[in-house]
Parts: structure tokens; C-alpha cells; sequence
């Protein structure tokens, strides 16, 4: 009979977890696990067959489960559990760690925390003080590859709370999860169904489940996925069938609109191709013209050179006749170039005497001049003795003056003294040590401005990090983009679209709040406010709301949360004044640590409860928080705090703590102890740049002095010497002076010496005679060459005669010449005239063959582009057009296109358009095309149709007998309790009262299959309407009635392997709770029945009994008491049993 025992640990401290008090209670803080005992199963108020018990069916069906082990799991520290193959019950009061059988069993087949209702993570599953848990499930099996010796297939799950992961085994071998999955959809165990698997905190979801959610679920329960599958497909079906015919609406829609568009354009383009027949008739014109152009032209051009050849003959016959008079011409001219030549040399002979005739002319008048000299020097000789002593005298003179103005000797201040030499060499000494002085202090300044420079960088470095570190909200920005792309991007939208709000919008609250003494508390706040909170958009009214989400969430699609609350900050109220908190040990609540807008702060009282939830940096006071049932939650001492209490008996406390992170990542404004250090460091390293800087500041105050003592002594330096140079300049213009006037003197005395020799000399009267001889030998030498001259005068005049009448005789005879020449050249220039005026008519006659030439060319040419752009069937017109005007002229052609240009003119003022024939064109190929998708989408929609056809044929006839089948049971299952109730389908478009829309088979409106659904209406009292089940109509008891008969009425239909209820009967009134377990253990101990696991804290006395059941009693809790033998207990009982039977 018992099946639920635990292993004993070999000490104490193994079996307990720490801190466990000795009487078994748990400690003060709640945070300790209740042991388990070793206990058998026996429910004390009712008549149960302990033998029996042992005797029932002992053949598992595939998937159930035939053992549960737990090590480390909430409450248990180790717990091993053995259900039987059909009904189970688990009772126990509340608190002792039933559901934890049932977290265990979904947990442990791979189902996740969230399903629960408990938690989100699965660590939190794992016993406190533990680092990790251990589920192990055994299952039957089918004998396939997964399964052990004995068929079975033991899963196991280990749970690490640090990282909250889990490790998979099956019958001991490492699995991944994925193994799992598909080992549970093998033995189509569906924990995630609520028609399988109903948890205490999810028995409230069933009845709130949609229609159309409790058909899928049905579905699913009965293992008909094929018939949900079929669902969807009609769906999908559905959905495409409505989008082509949207489609095809609109596509109808189109191509009427395209069609009454090109209605209308009919008329212009009509116009259009009238004008273009006018254009191709204008083309034709524009091309004949050219053509009959070419053939006036070739005419012309036929004409002159007919002309061109006649003047060709004339002329060269004109040329032919002038030929005899030209040769008669030509021996003339031989004749007179001869005579030419003849007399032109005569004249150059004569030219030559003249030549020389005029320099003996010369020659004479030389020897005249001659004469005339030599008498002069006659003259000469006696005036230049007297104006030598004139010049002697005046020299005297100025050499008397010269000397009484100059010294005999040249001054002594022509050199450097060697007092100058001494002073000047003391001021070279004064300006190098003052140069040398200067260059010092100026590489001593340089080195202060470098440094000074170095000490400012660095101050401006340190500035820039101060800032950095200042610039909080820079910071939580950039926390904010990195941890939510979609946040960030909404924000940028918001600040740059704020005229589109009537209220202020409130920036994400990371933003917008900032905590009080943020190094201490900032991470505290953190752990209470949700990350979603954080990254929240506040509105202040629901306009405003709207105008967010249609633009960010809707039209953007940016994952973001934006809320809109009426309350104020006001209506938010502590749960306990503050000096019960001090008292406590508590800081204060959260509220008091967070500052921002009235808005922001209500919103986070809203979402997180902050007004409610204490905090303390230290310990606090556990046990009176717990006992007096205080806070459901709060931080201390660097944890966080929440306390569940089940719902019925006692309600115990279950305390779960969650360490606190030691360092804030969106809240903190920087102010850590880190970074306090590090301003501080940089304010102290400034302060060290800055005193640098005024030392620096110092010395080049001292510097500068230095420079400028330096330079005032090297500007006096200066300036001596330059007083030196100044005397040394002056001395030396003095001996200049004296220098160049000693020379003058000299000169003076020179010139004296040299006229007062030669006038000694002219004082010597032989000198003067042999002077004049020398003069008289000359004379007469000159009038000797002058008689000469003369005589050879004379003999070239009579030479000049005879050669005058040479060329006189030559002149005559040409003259003879040139006669007879002019009488010829006349005759011959009227023959070449006439030869030019037939050579001009020839020429003229040829420039107008080629003119004609190329006027017929260029016509040819004209005509050549004029059809090389036409079309074949415009050259045939312009052919045809050339046959009907074989006579017509160019100027009659002209007249013609003319009057076609201005009617084409006016028919252009209408404002057509080649564009009107694109967009006609262009529409028709449009309208083609609709009309070729309207046939391609009605062939889809077909196809869609049937397939659509075929898939209602396999899913509705099914499901209705399905819906019937459980409906039968449902109906028989409420008439056993004295009640009405039924199960049936809903299509799409039936009223709430079950009146079908239509007839399904004709009736389109019930083809929306996603909105099909399982209603199931009961009545519980006489003279009641039957009322579909929701969560406002029955109450919880009713609600669970009905959810567990209808659970009963899948039992027969469901494939699950077993089923799961926890506390179903909460709520239930007596009679209702009887009938229900009765119906219960009618269904559940039939023979092949699914396994059965119905956990209640509390029973009614004299309940149905099944020697198939099993019931697990779980005895764990603070009322234990130590010294209770649990085997005696169960030898008792059974003896009691096998007595009375």
C-alpha cells in the first residue's frame, strides 16, 4: 500500500538543510525546506481495503509514470515517489510540497518554469542553500531504442542554480534537450496542454480559455493533431482565399478604371493619329522637295556645261591666233636689252672718270688747305712764347695760395689711439656676455612655455574626463542603446517629434529617474524595477498614447513599452507608516530613493510596486515580518526578498531570496567609490598642473627681468660703440683731406717746373730757325704736288668727252628699238584681251557648271537624309507622291507643304502629345495585364477552393463526431450530479445561443476556421438555462466542476499516457465534490484507463474507493511530531483493514 518513501541520509545534517531548528520547525527567516518523513498512504476518513490496495492493476501504459525521485528540489531534500498505473491521489495539507510533485513532473519532462506559474527561471527550483537539484522520472516504455532492460525509460533532469541551466540524461546517458522533446512527442506526452496537465495555478486558465483555445486544446488532447493540423491548413487556406479575392476586387476595380481611362483617351488619340498622318504627309513634301530640287538642278547643270564647253573653244582658239605678233614681241626686246646693255656700260666708264675727276678735286683742295695751315704755324710761332709766361705766372699764384692754407705735415689723429683700441675691446667683452646672457634666459623661457604647454594639455585631458564623468545622462544614454536598439530609436523620433504631442512625454524612466545616494542604493532599485520598466515610455494622456504607438509601434515596428495611467503619485499609499519600517531596520521604501517626474514615479508604483516594497542596506528583523505577514516583499542586507503563502489550511510561508547585483548597469550616476576616487585624483593632479603653472609664471616674470637687464647693457654697449666709430670716422676725413690737397699741390708744382722748361727752351733762338725752314720746305713741297694734280685734271676731262658721245649713239639706237617694240606690244595687248575676255566667260562659264555641279549634289544629298530616316512605306509614298507631280515645280511644292505645316500648326494648339499614345498604349498592355492576373488569381482561387474542399471534408465530419462523442460523455457525466451540460462545436457565425448561421454546406460565413471553437454550457440548477462556462457567469466551484467533467470526457477519447489535477476541488461545495470524485474514480479505474494524478489538500469522509487507486500521503510540516513511528502506523492500519473485511 505504500508507495511514497523516503531514504534516510546517514546523519542528520544530510537529511536536513541548514539552519532546520530541532523540533523540525522551519527557521525564523523561511527560507529552509521541510523535510520529508517516511510515511505510507492512508486516508483516516474513509473505509479503504489496505490489501486491495496492493492488488490492483499492476500494467503501466506506455508513458506513465512509474517513478519519481527528487533530490534537492524545493521543499525535499530527497524524495522518491511510485504512482500506480491508474488513479493517484495525493493528498496532504497545504504546504507540505504536493505541487511540488506536480512542478516536478512537468519540470522533469522538459516543460518550462513559465507553464507553472511560479517562476521564470528555473533555479529558483533548487532547495535553497543548495547549489543544484536532481528530477528523475521513470516511464514506461514501449521496448524501443530508448528504453532500458525492462522497457522503462528513466529521464533525468539536473537543475545548477548559479547558472541556471540543466543537463538531460536519459537511462543515464547524456542527451540533449532536443532528445527529450522528441522522446516525449514519441510517447505523446503534451505537459503544456491543459486538458493533460492542469497545475493549481493554472486551474483559473481553463475556464478562461477562448472557444477557439479549447478546440485546440481538445485537439491536441485527444491526440488528434492531424485534426488541428487540418485546421491551421484550412486557415492559411482561408486567409489566401480571402487576399485573392480582395485582389481580384481590386483588380476588377483597376481594369474598369483602365478601361473608362482609355474611353476617354480614344477621342485625343484619334486626333493624334490624324495628326500624325499629317506630319508622315508633310515628311513626304519635305523629301519631293529635294527631289524635284535635284532634277531642276541637273537640268541647270546639263545647260552650263554645254555653255562651259563652247567658251572652252573660243578661248583656246583666241589663244591660238596671238601667237606671231608675240615672237616679233620677244626679238625686239632682244634687240633692246642688247643696246641696253651696251650703253649701260658706257655709263658706268664714265661714272668711273667722275669718280675719279672728283678726288683729284679733292686732292687739290687739300693741298689748299694745306697751305693755308703751314701759314698759320708761320703766325703761330711768334704768340706762343708770351702766353707761356702768362701760365708760368698764374701757376705761382696758385701754388703760393695753396701752401699758406695747408700744414707742411699730416696730422697725428689719423690712427686708433690705444685708449679706443682698449674701449672698444671692453664693449665687444659687455655685448658677447650680455648676448651670451640674453640666449640663456631665452632657452630658459622656452623650456617654461614648453612645459607650461605640456601642464595645460594635461589639465585640458583631465577636464575632458571630469566631464565625461559628469555627463551622466551621455551615459545612460549609451546604456540605453546598447541595451535596446529599438528604445534608443524611438527616443531619437520622440525628441525630434515632440510638437506632435499636446503633453510632455516622458523619455524612457532610465532616463528620466535618478536614485538618491545612487552608490548604495542604485542597485537595489534595480533589482525591484524590471528592465522593461526601465526602458518604458510615459504618456500623460491617451491622445498622446495613440499618437505613440500608431507612429513607433505600429508604422516603425519597433519592439518598445509605453504606458498611459490616470492615477497620480497620490494614490499610491505605503502599506505601513515609515516608523514601522525604522523599526524594522528598514532605510525606507523603495519609493523613497527614486526621484523623477509625478508621472514617471506613478507609473513605476504602478508596474513595480515600489511604494510597497521596503528596503535596508543591513539586516532587518525576518521573523516578525514573517509572522506579522508584513511586506510580500523587500531587499536587505544585499537580498532580495518575496514571500508566497499558500491558499488554504494554514498558509504556510515560502520564502524565496534572489542575491542583489553588486553594481547598478543603468541607474547609476557614476558616483561609485571608483570613480569618487578617480575625480578626486584628477582634481588633485589639476591642482598639481596649475601650481606648476604659476611657478612657471613666477620664473618668467624673473626671466623677462633678466632679458631686459641684459638687453638695456647691451644696448649701451651699443651705442659707445657706435660713438667710437663715430670719432674713428671723423679722424680719418681729416687726413683724407690733407692727403688729397698735398696732392693738388704736387700737380700745381709739376705743371710750374715742366712750362718753365719749355719757355727756357723757346728762349733758344736757333730752335726758332730751324722751325721756319722746316715751315718754307713744306710750302714749297705742296705747290709742287699741286701743279701735278692739275695736269692730271686736264687728261681725264677729255676722256669724260669722248666717252658722252658713245653713249649718246646708244641711247638713239634704243630709242629706235623701244619704238617699234610699243607699236607690236599694243597690237598684242588687244589680242590678249580678247584672250582674257574668252578665258573670264570661259571660267565664268565653269564656276557655273560647278556651282550647278554642286547644287545637284547637295540636292542629291538632301534628298538621301531626307528619306534615309523614313520608313519603307514613307519612300513608297514619296515615289508615288513623285509619279502623280511629275510636273509640279519646287515653288509649288512649297506653297503645298506651307499650307499643311499651318493646318499641322493648328492642330497642334490642341496641347496633344506623343505622350497620349504612350499612356494608351501603355493602359492597353496595363489592361492586358490585370486581365491576365485576374484569370491567373481566378485559377489560384480554384485551386485554393478545392483544396480548401478537400481539407473541410477530412476536418469537419471527424471533429463534429469528436464534438458529439464528448458532448454524450460530458452530458452523461452532469446528468449523474443532477445537472444539464453539453459540449458542442461552434462554427464561425453562430449567435452565442447555438442557432447555426446556415446551412454549412451553402453558407460562406462560417469558413473564418480560426474562429471556430468547443463551447461548453452547463446549467447546475433546475429550471436553468444551459449557459456557456466563462469566468463570470458560474462560480469557482461550478467552474471547476465543469472543468473536470470535461476533462473525465476526454479520458475515454485522449491518447495522453496520464493526466495531471492539481486542487480541482477548491471551491467545490460537498455534494459537488462527492460527485466529481465518484465520477473521477469511475473513469480513471477502468481497466486500460491513462494513469490518473488528482492532488487535493482536504477530502470529504466516506469518498468512493477503487482498488485501483493509490493514495500518496504526504506527511511534512512544522506539526510533526518527532518521536511518530510511521511503519507502526501503517501495520495497524492494514491490520484494521484486513479485520473489518
Amino acid at each position: 500500500m505504500s508507495s511514497l518513501r523516503s531514504r534516510k541520509p546517514p546523519s542528520t545534517a544530510e537529511n536536513e538543510s541548514p539552519k532546520t531548528e530541532s523540533n523540525g520547525r522551519t527557521p525564523k527567516r523561511g527560507r529552509s525546506t521541510r523535510q520529508s518523513r517516511e510515511y505510507g498512504s492512508h486516508n483516516g476518513n474513509s473505509n479503504i481495503n489496505t490489501t486491495a490496495a496492493n492488488e490492483g492493476n499492476t500494467e503501466y501504459g506506455v508513458g506513465s509514470i512509474k517513478r519519481i525521485s527528487l533530490r534537492n528540489f524545493v521543499t525535499y531534500s530527497e524524495i522518491e515517489i511510485t504512482p500506480g498505473p491508474n488513479m493517484n491521489m495525493i493528498i496532504g495539507p497545504n504546504g507540505t510540497g504536493k505541487s511540488t510533485i506536480v512542478c516536478a513532473i512537468a519540470l522533469g519532462l522538459g516543460e518550462k518554469p513559465s507553464l507553472l506559474g511560479r517562476s521564470t527561471t528555473v533555479s529558483e527550483f533548487v532547495k535553497h542553500g543548495c547549489d543544484r537539484g536532481i528530477i528523475e522520472i521513470t516511464l514506461a516504455g514501449d521496448g524501443g531504442e530508448e528504453a532500458e532492460g525492462g522497457g522503462d525509460i528513466r529521464v533525468s533532469r539536473e537543475i545548477i542554480r548559479e547558472t541556471n541551466k540543466s543537463s538531460w540524461k536519459i537511462n543515464g546517458n547524456s542527451v540533449p534537450f532536443t532528445e527529450i522533446q522528441k522522446t516525449m512527442r514519441k510517447l505523446n506526452i503534451q505537459v503544456n496542454n491543459l486538458c493533460q496537465f492542469l497545475p493549481q495555478d493554472r486551474v483559473v486558465e481553463f475556464s478562461k480559455m477562448s472557444t477557439q483555445e479549447l478546440l485546440k486544446e481538445t485537439q491536441c488532447a485527444v491526440g488528434r493533431e492531424d485534426l488541428l493540423e487540418l485546421q491551421k491548413e484550412l486557415v492559411q487556406l482561408r486567409s489566401e482565399e480571402q487576399r485573392l479575392m480582395t485582389e481580384m476586387h481590386r483588380g476588377s476595380q483597376d481594369a474598369d478604371n483602365m478601361r473608362k481611362q482609355n474611353d476617354v483617351l480614344e477621342r485625343d488619340v484619334k486626333r493624334w493619329q490624324e495628326r500624325q498622318a499629317a506630319e508622315s504627309n508633310i515628311r513626304v513634301l519635305e523629301a519631293l522637295i529635294p527631289v524635284v530640287k535635284y532634277k531642276e538642278a541637273k537640268s541647270v547643270h546639263d545647260s552650263a556645261k554645254v555653255v562651259r564647253n563652247q567658251a572652252h573653244a573660243h578661248y583656246q582658239q583666241l589663244k591660238n591666233d596671238s601667237g606671231p605678233a608675240q615672237e616679233e614681241i620677244q626679238q625686239l626686246e632682244s634687240k633692246i636689252a642688247r643696246t641696253e646693255t651696251k650703253r649701260q656700260g658706257l655709263l658706268s666708264e664714265r661714272t668711273e672718270v667722275e669718280r675719279t675727276m672728283r678726288k683729284q678735286l679733292r686732292g687739290l683742295e687739300e693741298y689748299e688747305k694745306k697751305q693755308r695751315d703751314l701759314n698759320t704755324d708761320q703766325a703761330e710761332l711768334k704768340k706762343r712764347s708770351q702766353r707761356r709766361r702768362e701760365a708760368i705766372a698764374q701757376l705761382r699764384a696758385e701754388i703760393s695760395r695753396l701752401e699758406a692754407s695747408h700744414p707742411a705735415s699730416a696730422p697725428d689723429e689719423g690712427g686708433e689711439s690705444d685708449e679706443m683700441r682698449r674701449v672698444a675691446a671692453e664693449l665687444r667683452e659687455v655685448k658677447l656676455q650680455t648676448s651670451s646672457e640674453i640666449v640663456a634666459v631665452q632657452d630658459e623661457q622656452r623650456e617654461l612655455m614648453r612645459a607650461g604647454r605640456e601642464a595645460n594639455k594635461e589639465i585640458e585631458l583631465r577636464d575632458q574626463r571630469l566631464q565625461a564623468l559628469d555627463d551622466v545622462i551621455a551615459r545612460k544614454r549609451e546604456t540605453l542603446r546598447t541595451a535596446s536598439h529599438d528604445t534608443f530609436k524611438a527616443l531619437e523620433w520622440l525628441e525630434a517629434n515632440r510638437d506632435k504631442f499636446s503633453q510632455h512625454v516622458f523619455a524612457p524612466i532610465c532616463l528620466e529617474a535618478a536614485v538618491k545616494d545612487s552608490s548604495r542604493y542604485a542597485n537595489l532599485v534595480e533589482s525591484v524595477v524590471s528592465a522593461s520598466s526601465l526602458r518604458t515610455f510615459v504618456t500623460q494622456c491617451d491622445e498622446d498614447y495613440v499618437t505613440f504607438t500608431r507612429e513607433v509601434n505600429d508604422r516603425q515596428r519597433l519592439r518598445v513599452d509605453v504606458v498611459s495611467y490616470h492615477k497620480d503619485l497620490d494614490d499610491f499609499r505605503a502599506p505601513h507608516p515609515r516608523d514601522t519600517l525604522s523599526k524594522l531596520g528598514f532605510d525606507g521604501y523603495m519609493l523613497d530613493f527614486v526621484e523623477a517626474p509625478r508621472k514617471v514615479l506613478a507609473a513605476l508604483c504602478n508596474r513595480d510596486k515600489i511604494h510597497e516594497i521596503p528596503v535596508a542596506l543591513g539586516a532587518v528583523n525576518h521573523e516578525v515580518i514573517e509572522t506579522k505577514r508584513l511586506f510580500r516583499e523587500y531587499v536587505a542586507d544585499g537580498t532580495r526578498f518575496t514571500i508566497t503563502r499558500g491558499r488554504y489550511g494554514t498558509r504556510a510561508a515560502t520564502v524565496t531570496t534572489s542575491r542583489v547585483q553588486r553594481q547598478a548597469r543603468v541607474l547609476a550616476s557614476g558616483e561609485t567609490d571608483e570613480v569618487r576616487a578617480t575625480r578626486e585624483r584628477l582634481h588633485s593632479e589639476i591642482s598639481g598642473f596649475r601650481d606648476q603653472l604659476q611657478e612657471n609664471e613666477n620664473a618668467m616674470r624673473r626671466l623677462s627681468q633678466r632679458d631686459k637687464r641684459a638687453r638695456d647693457k647691451h644696448r649701451q654697449a651699443d651705442a659707445r660703440e657706435k660713438e667710437l666709430k663715430e670719432e674713428r670716422a671723423r679722424l680719418a676725413a681729416v687726413v683724407g683731406k690733407w692727403q688729397r690737397d698735398q696732392i693738388h699741390l704736387e700737380t700745381k708744382r709739376a705743371q710750374l717746373a715742366t712750362m718753365v722748361a719749355d719757355d727756357q727752351r723757346d728762349d733758344d733762338q736757333s730752335q726758332i730757325a730751324r722751325d721756319r725752314a722746316r715751315i718754307a720746305q713744306q710750302l714749297r713741297q705742296n705747290s709742287a704736288d699741286r701743279a701735278a694734280a692739275v695736269g692730271e685734271m686736264a687728261a681725264l676731262a677729255g676722256t669724260l668727252g669722248d666717252l658722252t658721245h658713245q653713249l649718246v649713239v646708244a641711247s638713239l639706237e634704243g630709242f629706235r628699238h623701244a619704238h617699234a617694240h610699243n607699236a607690236l606690244t599694243a597690237m598684242a595687248t588687244r589680242q590678249r584681251e580678247a584672250v582674257a575676255e574668252a578665258q573670264r566667260e570661259y571660267e565664268a562659264a565653269a564656276r557655273d557648271f560647278e556651282a550647278a555641279k554642286l547644287a545637284a549634289r547637295e540636292c542629291l544629298a538632301d534628298t538621301r537624309r531626307a528619306t534615309d530616316a523614313m520608313s519603307d512605306d514613307e519612300r513608297a509614298a514619296v515615289r508615288a507622291a513623285q509619279d502623280e507631280r511629275t510636273q509640279a515645280t519646287v515653288a509649288e511644292l512649297e506653297v503645298e507643304l506651307h499650307t499643311s505645316m499651318q493646318r499641322l500648326s493648328m492642330a497642334s494648339s490642341s496641347g496633344l502629345s506623343a505622350r497620349v499614345m504612350e499612356q494608351y498604349e501603355e493602359r492597353q498592355a496595363l489592361l492586358a495585364s490585370l486581365v491576365g492576373a485576374q484569370q491567373r488569381r481566378e485559377a489560384e482561387l480554384s485551386r485554393i477552393r478545392r483544396a480548401k474542399q478537400r481539407a473541410r471534408g477530412a476536418w469537419e465530419p471527424p471533429l463534429v463526431e469528436l464534438a458529439e462523442r464528448i458532448s454524450d460523455r460530458f452530458g452523461a457525466m452532469f446528468d449523474e450530479i443532477g445537472c444539464m451540460g453539453e459540449v458542442r462545436l461552434v462554427r464561425a457565425g453562430e449567435s452565442s445561443s447555438g442557432d447555426p448561421a446556415g446551412d454549412p454546406a451553402v453558407n460562406s460565413g462560417d469558413e473564418d476556421f480560426g474562429a471556430w471553437g468547443v463551447e461548453i454550457r452547463v446549467a447546475f440548477r433546475r429550471n436553468e438555462q444551459l449557459q456557456a462556462l466563462d469566468n463570470h457567469r458560474q462560480s469557482g466551484g461550478e467552474r471547476a466542476v465543469a472543468t473536470i467533467v470535461y476533462l473525465q470526457a476526454l479520458q475515454a477519447l485522449a491518447a495522453a499516457p496520464f493526466r495531471v489535477v492539481d486542487e480541482i476541488n477548491q471551491g467545490m461545495d460537498q455534494r459537488n465534490e462527492r460527485l466529481v470524485h465518484r465520477l473521477i474514480v469511475a473513469s480513471a479505474c477502468r481497466p486500460a484507463s491513462p494513469q490518473y494524478f488528482l492532488i487535493t489538500p482536504k477530502l470529504l469522509q466516506d469518498l468512493d474507493y477503487h482498488p485501483r487507486m493509490r493514495v500518496l500521503c504526504i506527511y511534512n510540516g512544522e506539526w510533526q511530531p518527532e518521536t511518530f513511528n510511521f511503519g507502526r502506523y501503517i501495520s495497524n492500519a492494514r491490520r484494521s483493514a484486513a479485520t473489518t473485511a
